[in-house]
């Protein structure tokens, strides 16, 4: 059985696919007549279904009227017609919905997808607040080292020191979550498996378990939450980002790493 698709004289938007059966519902309904436009296939055009003799035949078929003298109409009579045309109404509304793509899957769908963007809102700018903690803690033990370059003009001097590089790239990483570029997170989630691993080192050299613990907890939080597709995932995701390198920059703030960190340098630039 053919499908059409129909639209009003002042309507661009078309409906459908329907089928005569549907045609037919939306006919007895008063939503369509003999002007309404169908798309022909063959023509390629849209024309009235009034010039279609077969298909006005199927959807307005000429019914004969009968003058009936009904006495004593009951009121369960009139309960049940009313009834009827309730049914009838709602049916045409859900299939022009159904027409129009306004189904509860589709508007299910829909919230999904607002759930879905306010989550990766929400989880880009916790991620860059994690990553600038990051920084913070890498940047910090090499503050002297940065004010002594500066004020010497020996910026090159910079670039023995990876831990600062580090530190350094961490801040332009925020700078990128914060505008929610997302195309870093491929980045973002490697740079928590460094945090992970050089965390769980400096904590075993420095024998704090806390500072490991913090560490590991920082780059698990950040690695899962480039992976959270909600906000009940991506809440506790975005704790540990934030807690665990929030400490990791208290402790660096506090000189907890000064002779450490600022202590591992290459030797390339005098």
């Amino acid at each position: 059985m053919a499908d059409y698709y129909i639209r009003s004289k002042d309507d661009n938007d078309s409906r459908g696919p329907f089928d005569l059966s549907k045609l037919q519902t939306l006919a007895e309904a008063k939503q369509i007549d003999e002007n309404t436009l169908y798309y022909d296939e063959e023509k390629e055009e849209w024309l009235p279904v009034g010039l279609n003799a077969e298909l006005k035949a199927a959807v307005f078929p000429v019914r004969e009227k009968l003058k009936l003298n009904i006495v004593g109409k009951t009121k369960d009579q009139s309960a049940a017609k009313e009834a009827d045309s309730t049914e009838e109404k709602i049916r045409v509304e859900e299939l022009l919905d159904a027409a129009e793509g306004n189904t509860e899957q589709r508007r299910s769908h829909k919230r999904r997808e607002k759930s879905f963007e306010r989550a990766m809102a929400v989880a880009s700018s916790g991620i860059g607040l994690g990553i600038l903690f990051s920084g913070i803690a890498l940047i910090m033990p090499h503050f002297g080292i940065m004010s002594a370059a500066i004020e010497e003009e020996t910026y090159a001097v910079v670039l023995n020191y990876p831990f600062l590089l580090l530190g350094l790239l961490d801040f332009f990483l925020a700078v990128f979550l914060f505008l929610a570029v997302t195309e870093i997170y491929p980045l973002i989630r490697a740079r928590g498996m460094l945090t992970l691993g050089f965390g769980l080192y400096t904590g075993w050299a420095l024998g704090d378990a806390g500072f490991a613990l913090a560490a590991a907890l920082g780059g698990i939080g950040l690695f899962a939450a480039t992976l959270a597709q909600g906000l009940r995932t991506m809440t506790p995701a975005l704790l540990l980002a934030i807690g665990g390198n929030g400490y990791l920059a208290y402790l660096s703030l506090n000189g907890r790493f000064e002779g450490f960190i600022d202590e591992i340098a290459f030797k390339f630039f005098g």
